[in-house]
């Protein structure tokens, strides 16, 4: 092993230790970046080897997948003795939701548009749960029974409403921002920044680019084993996932101009495809299915970050 593939190793089993990675959040991860466009289907046994390269035991695994049914995410299935993991029908929206957010462009260009849902007439039991699925949008609690977001997706949403059942109890409405005097601006970036997660979202994406610009330097010589390519991808996937998912994409006029969203995405763009035909070919060597090696992928998959450097036939 050479001083700098030494060196590599040292920083990820330190990023590994010091994240405290959980076994749930990491299986989505890897299901997301790896499987779902695959077939959303692999083993258990070839489930426990992936997880075992990020310090996960074997009985670790099982509890999170089992965890992971309980909450409707995957399901499983035994064929003879082995058993297998999918994603589930209703799980898979979000899978595609989570995908078009993390490996497409996620700011859209903004009408000075607000969307407002009012939720008084919404039946209590219900109210919880439409509030989670809203903020899963983008939505922000702005005031007593009112989520609002700034040029909302109107298909999202009266799709979310008309599986909730819950058209008949909710208003929703468009609303103007009215720049009455000169400083009424700053003032609508202010209650941004007072009803959505903006300053705790910039420190996380600092701590992001600044552990992964190290490892894009120290891998950009393309010395590294396939086996560190895929713990380098998943990682990166792993921790971007965890932010973006938080990051409602708001217009960016209404964020600080020292944003680091984008600077993020180029990031993540750049260390993704230079680790990732080495570490398909590790992840390709160890899952399988019940038909054996796993299926080619969707040609979704070769559209990440504006076009994989890959071409289609070697997968």
């Amino acid at each position: 092993m050479t001083d700098m593939n030494a060196k590599l190793k040292n920083r990820i089993d330190e990023l590994i230790r010091e994240d405290v990675l959980s076994g749930t959040s990491l299986i989505m991860s890897i299901f997301g970046d790896c499987i779902f466009q695959r077939g959303g289907v692999i083993s258990l046994a070839s489930l426990i080897q992936l997880m075992d390269v990020f310090g996960f035991n074997e009985r670790s695994v099982r509890t999170a997948v089992f965890r992971l049914g309980q909450n409707g995410w995957l399901a499983s299935e035994k064929i003879g003795r082995t058993s297998y993991y999918r994603v589930t029908e209703s799980s898979h929206k979000r899978f595609i939701i989570a995908h078009d957010k993390i490996y497409g462009l996620s700011h859209h260009k903004w009408d000075q548009k607000w969307d407002l849902v009012l939720l008084s007439s919404v039946e209590l039991e219900n109210k919880a749960i439409l509030k989670k699925e809203l903020e899963w949008l983008g939505f922000a609690n702005i005031a007593t029974n009112v989520m609002a977001y700034p040029g909302c997706d109107e298909f999202e949403v009266h799709n979310l409403l008309y599986n909730l059942n819950m058209t008949e109890q909710v208003v929703v409405f468009r609303a103007e921002a009215l720049h009455l005097w000169p400083e009424s601006y700053p003032t609508l970036k202010r209650m941004v920044e007072n009803n959505w997660p903006i300053a705790q979202l910039h420190e996380r994406y600092d701590k992001f680019i600044n552990d992964f610009r190290d490892f894009l330097n120290m891998v950009e010589d393309g010395e590294f084993t396939e086996l560190q390519a895929f713990q380098l991808r998943i990682l990166l996937v792993h921790q971007y996932r965890r932010i973006l998912l938080k990051d409602p994409s708001l217009p960016l006029e209404l964020l600080p101009t020292d944003w680091l969203a984008l600077t993020a995405r180029n990031l993540t763009s750049n260390l993704y495809q230079t680790v990732i035909g080495a570490s398909e070919e590790f992840f390709l060597d160890i899952a399988r299915t019940a038909e054996g090696t796993m299926p080619p992928a969707h040609p979704k998959f070769y559209k990440r970050f504006g076009g994989l450097k890959l071409t289609e036939a070697a997968y």
